[in-house]
């Protein structure tokens, strides 16, 4: 059994899911995240994030808060 079996979630978003998760409301404000903030880098031809390290972004984000 894999962990997306075993917990029901997703092991990849798609650009809009990150879009909703996050509340941002322009591709160019994840594209600065992404150069300025240290955010995630997709995968899968661009398309996808990795949710663990979204999710390890997010942690790193509210330890330096």
């Amino acid at each position: 059994m894999n962990h997306q079996q075993a917990t029901n979630e997703p092991l990849f978003l798609t650009t809009k899911e990150v879009l909703e998760r996050y509340r941002i409301k322009s591709k160019v404000t994840l594209w600065k995240w992404r150069k300025e903030a240290g955010f995630p880098e997709p995968i899968h031809n661009g398309r996808h994030y990795a949710k663990d390290s979204l999710d390890k972004w997010g942690e790193q984000q509210k330890q330096a808060a």
